[in-house]
């Protein structure tokens, strides 16, 4: 469908479901980003520049305050890429039921819905970045007496069996509890299943499992201090149907104040991502790492049991949250050298500043 087409389908349902709306949403999220990657002495990732923005301007209808359906397209350019108008074109549409301690959308919906703490081996920042949207369902419950307390659950299909493609679905989870005096503990799961595609029946089952134990407070600047264990059982059934285990712990230190922020993330253990260069496709001679079975950061893949990444930037939201700017150095190091990445991202979300209709 082409993009003309799209934006006429939006307006048409808009008008047809006004009549009956006792809101209509207008509203638009931007965001550009600059990745810029220097891994040449580091054996685990390559070095590359990533700079794309991404457009996704959105119309809907909200009625009884608690129900939502939202219509949208998601625009995305690579800078340099000029062989099309856009590099990407693909559509954003969902329903939405929320109240105080309840949300679940169906449908494609943006990552950001999702509240989890899903750290960079459960999703590289350039995957959470190029993936941004959730095809499938999510449910999510949250605690109005107790802060940063919640349970969710989604499953994101994104693949379909045919030639072209595999059929691949994703099922994760994460959950939070408040104790004491900024005391918390919690997970996050994530289950993928990497089917094959036609003339290749090759699957594999991948899991990464991460509970966590944390404290948060303050001492003129704002600390969280967390650690907890990222144990990944997969199995490669057209390698060895053999279940491999890697585990290792995780020890994460943020301290931020003024919108400064000093992260340090520390793994201790074995290589998470055991199946990367096993050959995926005969045909094509992809490997899963090309493939697609790791959605997070290959530095995880290390062998030399130890991958630490620093960051040391700025992070801040302004004008009422409509608009963030994040911008830093970030320093890897995964046991055979030390690597640099500099990034820089602006988004902004003016939804709300877009609501008409009657009341």
């Amino acid at each position: 469908m082409s993009f003309k087409k799209i934006i006429l389908l939006a307006a048409v349902v808009c008008v047809a479901i006004s009549a009956q709306a006792q809101k209509i949403i207008v509203g638009a999220d931007f965001s550009t980003r600059f990745d810029n990657r220097e891994y040449a002495n580091n054996d685990f990732n390559e070095s590359q520049t990533l700079f794309s923005a991404r457009l996704t301007p959105m119309v809907g209808v909200q009625w009884q305050q608690k129900n939502r359906l939202v219509f949208g397209v998601d625009l995305l350019q690579n800078f340099g890429d000029d062989t099309e108008f856009l590099s990407k074109v693909r559509p954003v549409m969902y329903y939405q039921f929320n109240t105080k301690n309840v949300q679940a959308n169906a449908g494609i919906f943006d990552r950001k819905a999702l509240m989890g703490s899903y750290g960079a081996a459960f999703f590289s920042d350039s995957v959470a970045y190029y993936h941004n949207r959730i095809s499938g369902f999510m449910g999510q419950y949250k605690s109005t007496e107790r802060r940063n307390t919640y349970a969710e659950i989604a499953i994101d299909w994104e693949g379909m069996y045919s030639h072209e493609s595999r059929e691949m679905f994703r099922i994760i989870s994460a959950g939070r509890y408040t104790i004491d005096k900024g005391f918390y503990m919690g997970y996050a799961f994530s289950m993928f299943h990497f089917a094959g595609r036609k003339d290749n029946e090759n699957v594999t089952d991948n899991l990464l499992v991460n509970p966590y134990i944390g404290w948060e407070f303050n001492a003129y600047f704002d600390f969280d201090i967390r650690t907890g264990l990222l144990f990944a059982p997969q199995r490669g059934r057209s390698v060895d149907h053999e279940w491999k285990k890697p585990a290792g712990c995780q020890i994460d230190f943020r301290m931020t104040k003024w919108g400064v922020v000093l992260e340090n993330n520390l793994y201790l253990g074995k290589n998470l991502q055991p199946l990367r260069h096993f050959i995926a496709d005969e045909g094509l001679q992809l490997t899963y790492g090309q493939d697609g079975l790791y959605a997070g950061e290959s530095f995880y893949s290390t062998t030399e049991h130890i991958y630490n990444r620093t960051f040391v930037g700025y992070d801040r939201k302004f004008f009422k949250g409509t608009m963030a700017v994040e911008a830093g150095m970030i320093f890897h190091y995964d046991g055979t050298g030390l690597g640099t990445q500099q990034m820089v991202k602006l988004s902004v979300n003016i939804e709300k500043l877009f609501k008409i209709g009657k009341k």
